[in-house]
């Protein structure tokens, strides 16, 4: 067993929190319809050398299930509670899809509060999702019956047996193995259907993360950043990479290859590798001078599996 996790009240709502290890604290904020155990590979790997700390995020895994829409704002206030709670100073994120949003939201209203940021795929609410889907989570029914079907609907895509369906749009090439510890947690689903993803929750919530479609204004003393994509990424697109980093100015940008959404998930050594040399060239997420304006941009297509 990787670590230990515990619920703890988080403005009122239980959030299923697992921490390992010791020393400098990583969070890790997965995406949208998945959970804790989607770092499973990272959680293994830094928590031998820090403080690892990975929760489910409202309407996943086994935190609670709100009926009121998921927002980006409702996300970025929980988060700053949750590090309240486990008195975590300026701690490192590192999210995949709106994990990342969230992490890049709450550095961007608490600069002095984070120590670095890697961002893998930011969600950028509607407009960057891929057009079928785009369409989908578009849908606002108005009269009751709408509503209804239109949950109906969700609650359907986020039952167990549609996720072969969900593979192509997550993955580059196929569904990767199992880590054991996901593995359990997607059994538990299929028992219990209280422990299913809250998608419904997650699309209306889901327009409050348009506001990465824009630039943003990036605070003068905000941490370094690694930003992330997959560079087969069928749910948002790799172009998005180079509209979120014009104006964040990352200072290290790596499409990764033979990857698709879940980078983490299905190349987790050359995730690995990617964040270990951005911890070590940033001081462990200390910055270490006034970024240049140039910034370092690569694909990422090494060996380590």
């Amino acid at each position: 067993m990787i670590g230990v996790e515990d619920s703890l009240l988080i403005q009122g709502e239980r959030w299923n929190v697992l921490t390992a290890g010791e020393g400098a604290a990583i969070v890790f904020l997965h995406n949208g319809g998945g959970n804790l155990w989607n770092w499973a590979h990272q959680i293994q790997h830094f928590s031998s050398r820090y403080r690892v700390i990975a929760p489910d995020l409202p309407g996943f895994g086994r935190s609670h299930r709100p009926e009121a829409p998921l927002t980006l704002d409702r996300f970025v206030e929980g988060l700053k509670d949750l590090l309240g709670s486990l008195e975590c100073d300026r701690p490192i994120l590192v999210g995949n899809c709106i994990g990342a949003s969230i992490a890049l939201e709450y550095a961007l209203r608490h600069p002095g509060k984070v120590r670095a940021l890697a961002l893998f795929n930011v969600c950028g609410g509607v407009p960057m999702l891929s057009r079928g889907l785009r369409i989908w989570a578009g849908l606002n029914p108005r009269t009751p019956l709408g509503k209804t079907l239109h949950r109906a609907l969700i609650d359907c895509a986020a039952h167990p047996m549609m996720r072969r369906f969900h593979d192509p749009l997550l993955y580059a090439s196929g569904a990767p193995d199992l880590h054991p510890a996901l593995r359990e947690c997607l059994d538990e689903e299929r028992r219990d259907r209280r422990l299913r993803p809250s998608l419904h929750s997650l699309v209306t919530g889901l327009e409050s993360f348009n506001v990465f479609t824009r630039p943003r204004e990036k605070p003068g003393n905000f941490p370094p950043v690694l930003l992330g994509w997959g560079k087969q990424n069928r749910t948002l697109d790799a172009k998005w990479s180079g509209v979120i980093a014009d104006w964040l100015a990352p200072e290290q940008l790596c499409l990764i290859e033979d990857a698709g959404h879940m980078a983490n998930y299905e190349r987790p050594g050359r995730v690995n590798d990617l964040l270990d040399s951005f911890f070590e060239n940033s001081g462990n997420g200390e910055r270490q001078s006034e970024p240049s304006l140039t910034r370092t941009s690569t694909t990422c297509d090494g060996e380590t599996p």
